[in-house]
This record gives C-alpha cells, structure tokens and sequence, in this order.
C-alpha cells in the first residue's frame, strides 16, 4: 500500500491524477478558493498561514472566471508580493501553504493570458502543507475531503490518487 505523502508526490510529479486540473474555468478556480478558504481542509487551518490572506485568494479565484484581465492581474500581483513576504517569514508547514500561493500565482498570469495552465503545483503545495502541520490521519481525511469536493463537482466518483 502506497502512502499519502507518497501519493501526493506522485500528483507532483504527474504520475497520477491530480485534483483541479481539468475542467471548466468556473469548476477549477472556485475549488481552488476553497483550497485555500475551506474550514476543513483549505490552507487557512494551516497554523502559521494567514486566514485573512487565504480568503482573500479565495475570493481572487472566484473572480478569475468573470473579472477583468487588468484589474486581476494588478490584484494578483499584489498577491504575489505578499506571497514573497510570507514565505520569508514562514516556518514548517506554513512554507508549503506560502508555495501554493506562488504556485497560484503563476497559474493566474498563464490563465489570463490565455495559456493553460494546471493547478497541480499548487495543489500538491497544498497537500503537503496538511501533511506537514497535521498529525497523519487529520492530513489524510482534510486531502481525503479535498479530492471529493473536486470529483463531486465533476459529478463522478472519487478514484483520484489511486495506484492500480
């Protein structure tokens, strides 16, 4: 039997399906919000993350669908500055939370540009975090959580990260 942490690498690395990275835009951005805002298993349970900022990421990925180009991008940048400070200051777990941010930000310049892009940087950032700041079984049941909301929205059932 494969471990988590050993799953979430092989989502990574691409080695298997990572959630959040196909879909409808709308689909996408708005599980990435709750990647960061969810009180179960967003990045704002991290301890040393910042809720504030996680909501309002959350709330940048929600606009990401309909908002304009220039005014999201400004925002986002904005973002991505105060990406830099909190990984500067960060410590353990924290740091995978403050990558993820980084790793959204550039997703959000590919998007809005016009480029794919697929999240599963970010993603995976995300689910080490919970590895890293939360005894086993939590960081297990918050991913666990995590991958059915995303194929909940596909409206299928949950086989992602699984090894055959």
């Amino acid at each position: 039997m494969i471990s988590l942490s050993d799953r979430v690498l092989l989502m990574a690395t691409g080695d298997i399906e990572c959630p959040g990275t196909e879909g409808l835009p709308s689909l996408r951005w708005n599980w990435l919000a709750d990647l960061y805002s969810h009180p179960v298993w967003g990045l704002v349970t991290i301890p040393g993350f910042s809720v504030s900022v996680g909501c309002e990421i959350a709330m940048l990925c929600r606009d990401m669908p309909t908002g304009t180009v220039n005014s999201l991008a400004a925002r986002w940048e904005a973002v991505d500055r105060l990406g830099a400070i909190g990984a500067g200051r960060a410590h353990s777990a924290a740091l995978y939370a403050w990558s993820a941010v980084a790793d959204t930000t550039v997703d959000t310049h590919d998007y809005l540009i016009g480029h794919q892009f697929s999240g599963a940087e970010a993603v995976a950032a995300a689910f080490w975090a919970h590895l890293a700041a939360k005894p086993g079984s939590v960081a297990e049941k918050c991913i666990a959580a995590a991958i059915k909301a995303w194929d909940s929205r596909l409206h299928r059932p949950s086989t992602r990260g699984a090894i055959a």
